[in-house]
């Protein structure tokens, strides 16, 4: 396989991986988000992870996607946009960077899907993944999301941490 190919088979499979990313969290798939990483990773989502550690030192991918789930589950529906993938693949980095817009909904009546301007806040910024080969798959082990922006009602995110125990403890 030339270095052409090679490249080209990569960067697919990097932007698979930020669609698998994308459609787990869309459709709450913890398992699907959780292979998206490599069992150790770097997050640094700014404000939004904060809270869940330093950026700079490595935690469980599987407790990041615990706290994912502490949020997302909350939302009665979300959709992650992510587009615009550059991707630099050298002999010592593969990386890849794209834009982001995601909506995240909390419907004021369940059986009316419309969204008023209550019911949603927006997202819009740009990844920058890092990624390490495991046994033939490409796993995020760096993740950065920088914001641009957001719209919205911004206690939508209190509201859904809030909605995701409640359910979790009815679970238990």
């Amino acid at each position: 396989m030339s270095s052409a190919e090679k490249k080209l088979l990569t960067r697919n499979a990097l932007i698979d991986n930020y669609n698998q990313y994308a459609q787990g969290l869309d459709t709450k798939d913890w398992l699907m988000v959780r292979d998206c990483f490599a069992d150790e990773v770097l997050i640094d989502y700014g404000d939004l992870s904060s809270a869940t550690g330093d950026a700079a030192v490595p935690r469980q991918a599987d407790d990041w996607v615990k706290h994912l789930q502490s949020v997302i589950n909350g939302f009665d529906i979300t959709q992650h946009i992510i587009t615009n993938h550059r991707c630099d693949i050298s002999d010592t980095e593969v990386n890849c960077r794209a834009y982001l817009s995601a909506d995240h909904v909390i419907f004021a009546d369940t059986d009316i899907p419309i969204v008023l301007d209550d019911d949603v806040i927006t997202v819009v910024g740009e990844y920058n993944n890092h990624y390490v080969e495991i046994d033939g798959d490409w796993k995020i082990c760096k993740s950065e999301l920088k914001v641009h922006w957001s719209h919205g009602n911004a206690e939508l995110f209190v509201m859904a941490t809030q909605r995701a125990l409640e359910q979790l403890k009815r679970q238990q």
